[in-house]
């Protein structure tokens, strides 16, 4: 029981706050009969960095899904577009996104209990660790979705269209976010051309009289991530900084050429974070061990990362590399599995496992298909697994809604196409991607036959997706064309699944969908 009474929601951390078995008291629900005072509450908007004030009589069991329909109302957003924000709780060292029924006061009071579960952070840092609500992108949102918004963005009816525009603004804002906090691992000449967009909206249009290198060089904290402005021995080198103004000044004239409305350069803004897997992603610090060198085994012990979770995939970050992507999987293409921490201490963190397919070369010079096990060390691993979880689950719930669907009609030509999540290879070789650097990873090697060919890990059983209706899940290759070969039209049949080949029956297998056991709300 207490196994199932974590595998929660996205939410689980906020959930965490009133479930037992977690070790945090719940709130008395007496209090529900109290009389509230009326409190003021303030919320941070990604718009422009504005901040919404708003009275609620219902004082502190104001409710998440109260301070979203305030705000909605405030902005003057359209109705239609409710589920594309959310209420979140943040400060520096811990996010979360909350539920419809969150009372974020009572979480506001338990913030240093989340940190001490949740986060690393020191007893000093706790003290003056304060969060702030923010409304923000529903990381649950679709991505396909939000690029249908655009087409409402035109129309004769102009009330609709200036309220869908303002839907766009925030969505762009919270991209240029992520963008300058280094958070979308994107190309140096990617980098150039979302910094000429963002200069060619906030300068206005590209004028060969006052955009110069000398005037354009103050604006470039404001445009570009910090590892990409240097450290201050680098800015020493004239010659480099120059480069980089020149080069700003090449991608704002191409961005006015492309248009002279600041609304189009934010749409091709958006676009262009849009093309990239890992847009929208909710983002996990952990740790993760190095390979064996012996300058890291006395200079630093473990790697720290970022894990990167949407609807679609997962990324493997380097936090001190932001451009460096470690792991790219989408959720056919992994299996994983939450370990919790076996002793208590200050440097002892759970850890989420993950799975996936992969080559490697033997003595002979072949590639041998493997499957390779690497985990992530974290605070945040209890989130990790259920955020992978949910994901899991709606894709599983799709998929079985298509079905449904398929099987009461007999025009199948007329049906929406099944879900692109499964994709299926025959010998053809996997390539390592481009931008993922498996070699940096310590994993535990394990042949097609179950051997182990590195050292073996301690975990048993991990969780797979499968489709319910095949009969064994086939070897998968990524999904991005541009890094990875086109899988092969013949499916390679003498492969067993993973759960098989190690002896344990994935819980996934012939089921179909993730029993997920929500946590009753006071």
């Amino acid at each position: 029981m207490a196994e199932e009474s974590k595998r929660v929601t996205w939410s689980l951390d906020a959930d965490a706050v009133f479930n037992p078995s977690l070790g945090i008291p719940a709130q008395p629900t007496d209090s529900l009969s109290r009389p509230q005072k009326p409190v003021k509450l303030t919320i941070f908007c990604m718009i422009q960095g504005i901040f919404v004030e708003k009275h609620f009589a219902s004082g502190r069991l104001t409710t998440a899904e109260d301070i979203h329909n305030a705000v909605f109302e405030a902005l003057d957003l359209p109705e239609a577009c409710k589920d594309v924000f959310s209420v979140w709780l943040s400060s520096k060292h811990l996010q979360l996104q909350l539920k419809p029924y969150h009372c974020p006061c009572k979480l506001f009071k338990r913030w240093k209990d989340l940190l001490a579960q949740f986060t690393s952070v020191t007893y000093k840092d706790m003290d003056e660790d304060e969060p702030i609500l923010v409304f923000q992108r529903n990381v649950f949102y679709q991505l396909k979705e939000e690029r249908k918004l655009l087409s409402k963005t035109k129309g004769t009816d102009t009330m609709m269209v200036d309220q869908m525009k303002k839907v766009i603004d925030h969505l762009y804002w919270e991209a240029k976010v992520n963008i300058i906090q280094g958070r979308y691992p994107m190309t140096p000449e990617e980098l150039h051309t979302l910094a000429g967009y963002q200069a060619a909206i906030d300068l206005g249009p590209y004028s060969a009289d006052t955009a110069t290198p000398h005037g354009i060089k103050q604006h470039l904290p404001s445009l570009y991530p910090k590892h990409m402005l240097g450290n201050s021995a680098k800015k020493l080198f004239r010659a480099s900084s120059e480069k980089m103004e020149n080069k700003l000044l090449e991608s704002y004239q191409a961005a006015s050429q492309k248009s002279s409305d600041p609304f189009n350069i934010k749409v091709l803004y958006l676009q262009l974070c849009w093309s990239k897997p890992f847009y929208g992603s909710v983002f996990f610090w952990g740790q993760i061990e190095r390979p064996s060198k012996l300058v890291h085994k006395i200079a630093y012990q473990d790697k720290p990362v970022l894990l990167a979770i949407n609807p679609d995939c997962i990324h493997l970050f380097s936090a001190d590399q932001p451009s460096e992507t470690l792991l790219y999987l989408t959720y056919d293409q992994l299996s994983w599995a939450f370990e919790p921490c076996s002793e208590e201490g200050e440097n002892f963190y759970s850890c989420l496992w993950v799975e996936f397919d992969s080559f490697i070369r033997t003595p002979n010079g072949e590639d041998q298909r493997v499957a390779k096990r690497t985990q992530i060390f974290s605070r945040q691993a209890p989130m990790m697994d259920a955020m992978i979880e949910l994901c899991v689950e709606n894709i599983n719930i799709k998929e079985a809604t298509l079905r449904r669907v398929k099987k009461d009609q007999d025009n199948a030509s007329s049906l929406p196409q099944l879900p692109h999540y499964v994709w299926k290879c025959g010998d053809q070789k996997l390539k390592q991607s481009q931008n993922c650097k498996e070699d940096k990873l310590v994993c535990t090697v394990i042949s097609e036959e179950g051997k182990v060919i590195e050292p073996v890990s301690r975990l048993g059983s991990l969780k797979r997706y499968k489709k319910p209706d095949e009969a064994a899940a086939q070897p998968l290759v990524p999904s991005d064309a541009t890094n990875c070969p086109t899988p092969s039209p013949e499916p390679h049949s003498d492969v067993q699944p993973l759960s098989t080949a190690f002896g344990q029956t994935s819980p996934l297998d012939g089921a179909g969908s993730v029993s997920t056991t929500e946590i009753t709300p006071l």
